[in-house]
């Protein structure tokens, strides 16, 4: 894939929709993950590619003690190489607060609770949307798409540049950047993306050690996830395909997934808007 055309697609897009759509401000999250800091190279490019539309990139880092100093060093490097406008805002308290309200009824699971830090981030994000015309933009890949692997009313929101790429195609997009967009080791935007690069991802709410392969398939990687997902995808039960991936990954392994993405199913009636991967294919 020529990731140069990816990136100046998503790029073009999205500053195409927030003009459509009479809006001027882009408002992210930032974890300091991949997917967000890769969202974040896109939304700062779509303010400088695009003066005359007097756009402005708000960025927040909104960590509960479930994030790690890695990933909070990370977010604050992103926000410094990317936005216009960045701040951190612990909700560390608003969630203890409302996990306990709901705790009055029911107890909470892991899962819960991290639904729980989504929600709230995103009630936040959306306040800052609502009061500076603007967008929120979504981080989601397509494996996590396929996987269920986000909180609905969460961390999904309106607008997603990178929701056509599987996971390891993000990471792929990510050192095209650091490698040859913003080469130069001095550079903060190359120095946030290789931080990115290099963490082990998670969902940043603390819902089970080890990061996301921990609990979508443990000992494997996303490359190998993303092809159980696309070869089923694209060819169903097909004896000989499943008897490679059972050969490959393990029967358990690709059942586990399969499992996942099937549970999930209803998660994906309701989708954000995302570039379709036809317009840099």
């Amino acid at each position: 894939m020529n990731y140069q055309k990816v990136f100046e697609t998503m790029v073009s897009e999205t500053a195409k929709y927030l003009t459509n759509s009479g809006l001027k401000t882009m408002v992210l999250g930032i974890s300091g993950g991949l997917d967000s800091t890769v969202t974040a190279a896109i939304c700062a490019e779509v303010v400088k590619q695009y003066p005359e539309q007097q756009l402005k990139f708000i960025g927040v880092s909104l960590p509960c003690s479930s994030n790690t100093v890695e990933e909070n060093d990370s977010a604050s490097t992103a926000m410094k190489a990317f936005c216009n406008e960045y701040w951190v805002e612990n909700l560390q308290a608003q969630y203890l607060l409302l996990r306990a309200t709901c705790e009055q009824r029911y107890a909470s699971t892991r899962i819960s609770q991290g639904n729980i830090k989504a929600r709230l981030r995103m009630i936040y994000l959306y306040n800052i949307a609502s009061v500076t015309s603007g967008l929120v933009m979504d981080t989601d890949n397509l494996t996590e798409h396929n996987l269920g692997f986000w909180t609905i009313h969460g961390d999904v929101a309106d607008y997603n540049p990178i929701g056509g790429l599987w996971k390891h195609e993000v990471y792929e997009l990510c050192k095209y950047l650091f490698t040859e967009r913003y080469a130069d080791e001095t550079d903060v935007r190359h120095q946030a993306l290789r931080a990115a690069y290099g963490i082990i991802p998670t969902d940043g709410n603390g819902v089970e050690a080890g990061g996301d392969m921990a609990q979508i398939a443990p000992g494997h990687t996303y490359e190998e996830v993303d092809d159980i997902l696309c070869t089923y995808l694209q060819k169903g039960n097909d004896e000989k395909e499943m008897k490679r991936l059972n050969d490959a990954y393990g029967a358990e392994t690709v059942e586990r997934v399969l499992t996942r993405h099937h549970r999930s199913a209803f998660k994906r009636k309701r989708m954000p808007i995302v570039i379709e991967r036809s317009l840099y294919e």
